[in-house]
């Protein structure tokens, strides 16, 4: 199955839900909110005879191939300390079912029936066919899959970005040892840690967490919904080795009134009303965003491109790359790769001229 160039989130589940064991798992999430507690299918859920042939030639897939290498070189590469990433990177809510589909109660149980632990492995290592060879991921994510399990049973070289989330400084430690003692890469602060401790006043907890992450000798980054933590890392003199920031456009059905913003929004109950937040809006001041990261001299890495599936990918990626951004993190299925890295190499080919210098 292959979607239609454009298709936005409610197209693509209206396809990929007439499948038959799709189309079932949709009547049993009918006689349950999504909200309640869905654990992952353990074993491949094949469709067709083509996916299990997929899935046995993306298991078998040599990386170190000449024909696959020559693939992976097109996608362009750049440094965050000393990890050479593929400015596409593999993002994680569509493993973590943090899958932010507003009103669209069945969704979660939808991705995680779908996503299982041999599906994660398929997307991954169609991510690094395609150049895209990180991937952020938190430790909660493994309770449905181990990452070591794909590198050595999947001959996976998948390079892992640890968003390590919590807003107790005095655990974060502790658990950023845990993302390491598992094979993390790099690290960076969670976005909604900076955005809440910016908020109540607690900005040293932000130097704090950086300075822990620092004296474990990997690539640190700070990562915001808001850009205000940015600025204040800025102001600081922090120095981190890449910045992860949400940008997106405003210009979709979903996406509320500028005037009914507000800074800590994401982190309250959602409004059933349409013009307030309702889990629908990561980057509220888009236009800020891009013109303070003109200046700024640290890799950036844009997430929630698509504000979460409300965009669509040519589009989303396109206005990331114009506008700045270094990287783009991406969730992504795994039928969806092979175009979402075609269109990335499409959008960073027209932006060559943009405004902020690549980092490379």
């Amino acid at each position: 199955m292959k979607p239609a160039k454009g298709t936005n989130r409610r197209e693509l589940l209206k396809t990929i839900g007439s499948l038959p064991i799709i189309g079932s798992l949709l009547s049993q999430s009918a006689k349950g909110k999504s909200q309640d507690k869905v654990d992952a299918v353990t074993g491949p859920t094949f469709i067709t005879r083509s996916d299990k042939q997929e899935y046995a030639r993306l298991k078998n897939l040599d990386l170190n191939d000449p024909k696959i290498a020559a693939t992976q070189k097109k996608m362009p590469v750049a440094k965050i300390g000393n990890l050479s990433l593929g400015r596409l990177i593999s993002g994680s809510n569509l493993i973590s079912m943090n899958m932010h589909a507003r009103d669209l109660d069945y969704v979660r149980a939808l991705a995680a029936n779908y996503n299982t632990e041999e599906r994660i492995f398929m997307t991954l290592k169609r991510c690094e066919e395609y150049g895209a060879n990180s991937v952020v991921l938190k430790n909660h994510n493994f309770k449905q899959f181990r990452l070591s399990k794909y590198w050595s049973e999947w001959g996976g070289k998948m390079k892992w970005l640890a968003d390590v989330i919590t807003t107790d400084i005095n655990k974060y430690e502790r658990l950023l040892v845990e993302h390491l003692e598992l094979g993390a890469s790099a690290a960076y602060l969670w976005g909604g840690a900076s955005d809440i401790w910016y908020y109540k006043k607690q900005k040293g907890n932000i130097i704090k967490a950086f300075e822990i992450m620092k004296k474990y000798d990997i690539p640190v980054g700070i990562c915001a919904h808001r850009i205000e933590p940015i600025m204040f890392c800025e102001k600081e003199g922090i120095v981190p080795d890449f910045y992860m920031k949400t940008l997106h456009h405003d210009r979709y059905w979903s996406a509320h009134p500028k005037t009914n913003r507000r800074f800590i929004e994401m982190f309250e109950k959602d409004s059933p009303k349409h013009a307030e937040y309702h889990d629908n809006m990561f980057c509220h001041n888009h236009e800020e965003t891009v013109a303070f990261m003109q200046d700024v001299k640290v890799p950036w890495i844009a997430f929630k491109v698509l504000a979460a599936g409300a965009i669509g990918a040519k589009e989303g990626l396109k206005y990331a790359f114009e506008s700045g951004a270094d990287f783009v993190c991406l969730g992504m299925f795994d039928f969806q790769v092979k175009q979402d890295a075609e269109l990335t190499l499409k959008a960073i080919a027209e932006s060559k001229n943009r405004k902020r210098p690549w980092i490379t």
